[in-house]
């Protein structure tokens, strides 16, 4: 399992975490009021959410806005929660559609002029493509011959080589997001923002 780790020897507790972070936690039950069943102590988990809402009174510098510590995460975090399917899908509700052209055709528009869309090799999954990466990147043989990153999910490749396994209902949100330095992993797209990033990169990480 990844590690957040901390950047310029601060303490795991100086870290923004949900509950003690983000406008978006519900002092009265103790959740989020968006994406229940996190761990809200967890600094990782706000890392990761795009619907993160840094509380103006804790812009201190131990408490910074996560985009600022994680640099995959590549907008400020001020999604307007206007897509009906993801709050459902993230509340664990969700708004099924009676057909899917999935993956030959995306579900959803990525709202974004640099995706395009994706359907492996095999025919069997597809996503957006979101390539901030400069120069050429070679496709490698398969997802163990490629050059891993901080995790073992993200790895060097102009296209994913393993399928993401999302449900329908979101599976046209997904994405391929390829980094300045040509890593690649798996986000969603919300109102054609990257969110919910599943491995966030710590800005201390070597390659």
């Amino acid at each position: 399992m990844l590690k957040l780790v901390v950047d310029n020897g601060q303490l795991n507790n100086n870290l923004p975490t949900c509950r003690k972070s983000c406008d978006l936690f519900d002092e009265i039950t103790g959740q989020c009021s968006i994406s229940q069943g996190l761990d809200v102590d967890s600094p990782y988990e706000a890392a990761r959410c795009g619907f993160f809402m840094h509380r103006e009174s804790m812009a201190i510098e131990e408490n910074l806005p996560i985009h600022k510590r994680f640099s995959l995460i590549e907008e400020d975090a001020d999604y307007l929660l206007d897509d009906e399917e993801i709050f459902h899908q993230l509340v664990g509700k969700s708004v099924l559609k009676e057909h899917y052209s999935y993956p030959s055709e995306p579900d959803f528009s990525s709202l974004r002029k640099d995706a395009t869309w994706f359907i492996s090799p095999c025919g069997t999954y597809g996503c957006w493509i979101v390539n901030l990466y400069k120069s050429l990147l070679s496709i490698p043989q398969d997802k163990e011959a490629a050059q891993k990153g901080w995790s073992n999910k993200v790895y060097r490749s102009p296209i994913p080589l393993h399928d993401h396994k999302s449900p329908l209902s979101i599976a046209s949100k997904m994405a391929w997001v390829i980094d300045e330095d040509g890593y690649g992993q798996y986000a969603m797209l919300v109102n054609g923002k990257i969110s919910q990033i599943s491995a966030p990169k710590p800005v201390n990480w070597k390659k």
